[in-house]
């Protein structure tokens, strides 16, 4: 939990809103893509795998769009460290 804290503060545009022991709860930098279509993206383009922030909020709330859940139970030092540089590589859309 503490790596994932640190590499959230490091990561421009990237806001860690909770953490726990096993997932991360965020807000993504890219505005003008929802978190759904930014999830499929990040499957594709950097082999990372989230689950929208609309899964957790109601459809009249719009800040799903803008968050993801991210696990990171199954990984160790090193695969955070990748998580991290996978995410900085992940440009806007």
């Amino acid at each position: 939990r503490a790596l994932i804290e640190a590499g959230f503060e490091r990561l421009p545009g990237w806001r860690l809103l909770g953490a726990g022991a096993y997932f991360a709860y965020v807000e993504h930098p890219f505005e003008a893509e929802a978190s759904d279509a930014l999830c499929q993206r990040m499957v594709r383009d950097i082999g990372v795998l989230a689950l929208p922030g609309t899964m957790f909020m109601p459809e009249s709330d719009p800040a799903g769009a803008r968050q993801l859940r991210i696990a990171f139970a199954n990984i160790d030092k090193d695969g955070i460290a990748t998580l991290f540089d996978r995410l900085r590589a992940l440009k806007p859309a």
